[in-house]
């Protein structure tokens, strides 16, 4: 995450209390705040590494935790408060993107018999490693659909394929090929860019 966005976003006190609910009674208040008050950073960075930008990300936020008002029982009652929140945001996400248009959406559960990906791109670490322009990178992964982005952030984070099965409601059985595609297609996307970008520095170097 950029410095200039950690800097322009308001802090996580601000972005709680801006979703809870005022005519809470101050017991329920005090349990809400126990509850989500400690997941908030990574809520934020989570929402961040999702839509790349501070004001979506704030507003993805606030409505994880207006769900998190509205469904204070469910949430006391989770084994894991922040797998509980995650998964909240998970499906305010995708909720968003369906209501906007704004990509497809593949349905979670996939059969489990799925064609093996195939590739002849060098390993999506290595090309990131190379390409270091991050605009371009945000970019490319931005192209991804939003079940992508989710999976790709949630491994960033270092969730095990079980945390991300309970946080997604993806089976295991097809989680380990739905991120190898959507690694594949993030490295896709970025040596396609780099490509243009390349295309379009060797245009102005002969003009």
């Amino acid at each position: 995450m950029r410095a200039r966005d950690m800097k322009d976003r308001p802090s996580p006190v601000v972005m709680f209390n801006m979703g809870q609910n005022n005519v809470m009674q101050k017991p329920a208040q005090k349990q809400l705040g126990a509850l989500v008050a400690p997941h908030l950073e990574t809520l934020y960075r989570m929402a961040y590494r999702l839509v790349r930008n501070t004001a979506d990300a704030q507003d993805l936020v606030q409505d994880t935790c207006v769900a998190a008002c509205n469904n204070l029982a469910s949430l006391a009652a989770a084994d894991s408060p922040l797998r509980w929140l995650l998964r909240v945001q998970h499906n305010r996400f995708i909720d968003g993107h369906r209501r906007r248009g704004r990509s497809p959406i593949v349905p979670a559960e996939e059969s489990a018999e799925v064609d093996e990906v195939a590739s002849d791109l060098p390993e999506p670490s290595q090309i990131v490693q190379q390409f270091q322009d991050l605009q371009l990178l945000e970019q490319a992964f931005l192209q991804l659909d939003p079940v992508e982005r989710m999976l790709l952030s949630l491994r960033a984070e270092e969730y095990d394929l079980p945390a991300i099965e309970a946080i997604t409601g993806i089976s295991r059985s097809v989680l380990s090929v739905r991120l190898h595609r959507a690694r594949v297609r993030l490295a896709r996307n970025i040596a396609d860019m780099h490509r243009e970008a390349g295309g379009i520095r060797h245009i102005r170097s002969r003009t």
